[in-house]
């Protein structure tokens, strides 16, 4: 009951990283590379001498390094103090991290941060040695405060799991509870982070992908206008929202934007990690002949660039065609790319009837998209999901055929889509 009450309590120190699964064998390293991270979030320098550190297995108080040796190493260093800065982080070691045993192993492997606070633990060793499935509390009974790792409240998240050899587990953001979402593995390449911002606080990933780009109509009859709408994915680990999407005309066809070829700067709407959002414009009246736009996120923040510009290609004609479609192959399984087939059409003239049929390749009609309806535009776009009377049918070609009635004029048309589930 004490503990489940300090969990409601804000802490002023937060538990933010934690390595269980030390690089290298466990008879080489053991326990002795295990660490735990942790932050003062406050203006308050704050005494952690009345602490303790509970793995459920172990209860260690926390107690200031005295073993000089990891001065040699590590010569700025803070140790023989409980005291933790404003603002700053400590680290709660294993106290044989500078032992040299008979195996060898990993000898304090970590890049550790300048003046970082070097703690430990009563014990010798932190809880009873971090096992990959125990999660942790920080907590004092003098302060009123608890930090925790890995979701002890809810024991039935499954979390925390193996994160990998050598790699910790990190806060993604400070300001959120202990939660599932808010944890992820180092992205950063050592592995860990320990004494210093977490790789995962800056883990911002924005990405462009073609296929994700949609151009209405997918064919443009010269002084006709182009509707773009283009989705922006996140990788990363965190909400973005002060980004920008470029959108240009890259006239010179060298995959860079140039002053004169910008047509649009949008601003970015917020994305969550591992969603994404949709942005739109319209091209109004481009010129005849052969388009290629780029589509450019600007975000400087982003860890990984090389995903950030895509392009596409469109046409704009003099005639457009009765019926076309895009994309050449569609894969309707709701990935948020190509999931479904436009079908472009251009009509001799409004105010007939238009029918537009699925067959498969020996000749059998399968659907109807629309059947003798009313057209009172010339120019329409209509969407298949790849379903026949709302059920999906298999991988394939399939005919799309257009039938336009016009007082005693009839057009016809047809093309071939592919569908790949």
């Amino acid at each position: 009951m004490l503990v489940l009450f300090l969990l409601l309590v804000e802490s002023r120190v937060v538990i933010t990283e934690v390595m269980s699964n030390v690089r290298g064998s466990e008879s080489s390293c053991g326990d002795r590379n295990e660490y735990v991270e942790i932050y003062n979030q406050s203006a308050d320098t704050i005494d952690l001498a009345s602490y303790f550190i509970d793995d459920f297995d172990a209860v260690d108080e926390i107690c200031p390094w005295q073993d000089d040796a990891i001065l040699i190493k590590y010569p700025t260093l803070r140790i023989h103090s409980t005291r933790i800065y404003p603002y700053s982080y400590a680290l709660i070691l294993d106290s044989e991290y500078t032992s040299s045993d008979t195996t060898g192993g990993n000898m304090q492997p970590y890049d550790i941060q300048d003046s970082i606070l070097i703690l430990t633990t009563d014990d010798t060793s932190i809880g009873n040695g971090l096992a990959n499935s125990d999660p942790l509390i920080v907590y004092s009974l003098v302060d009123a405060c608890t930090t925790s790792f890995g979701t002890p409240y809810d024991p039935l998240d499954d979390f925390p799991y193996d994160p990998g050899d050598g790699i910790s587990w990190e806060m993604i953001d400070m300001t959120l509870p202990d939660e599932v979402s808010n944890w992820h593995t180092a992205v950063n390449s050592s592995g860990c982070t320990p004494g210093r911002e977490n790789s995962t606080s800056n883990a911002y990933d924005l990405a462009l992908e073609a296929q994700s780009i949609i151009f209405s109509p997918a064919t443009v009859k010269i002084g006709e206008d182009l509707f773009i709408e283009t989705r922006v994915k996140n990788y990363g680990l965190r909400e973005v929202d002060d980004y920008e999407l470029l959108v240009f005309d890259d006239q010179n066809n060298d995959n860079i934007l140039d002053n004169n070829e910008l047509l649009y700067e949008i601003d970015g709407e917020s994305v969550n990690a591992f969603d994404s959002v949709s942005l739109s414009c319209t091209y109004r009246r481009p010129t005849q002949g052969n388009h290629i736009l780029g589509f450019k996120i600007d975000f400087s923040d982003d860890i990984d660039s090389r995903n950030n510009i895509a392009f596409k290609e469109f046409m704009v004609g003099t005639e457009v065609g009765e019926l076309v479609l895009s994309p050449r192959i569609f894969t309707p399984d709701n990935d948020g790319i190509s999931d479904r087939l436009q079908i472009d059409y251009h009509l001799p003239a409004s105010g007939g009837r238009l029918t537009l049929s699925i067959f498969d390749t020996r000749g059998k009609l399968l659907y109807h998209i629309c059947k003798n309806e009313l057209c009172l535009v010339e120019n329409g776009t209509i969407y298949w999901d790849g379903k026949v009377n709302g059920k999906k049918i298999p991988s394939g070609m399939y005919i799309v055929y257009l039938e336009y009635r016009h007082h005693d004029r009839i057009t016809k048309a047809k093309k071939t889509a592919v569908l790949a589930r």
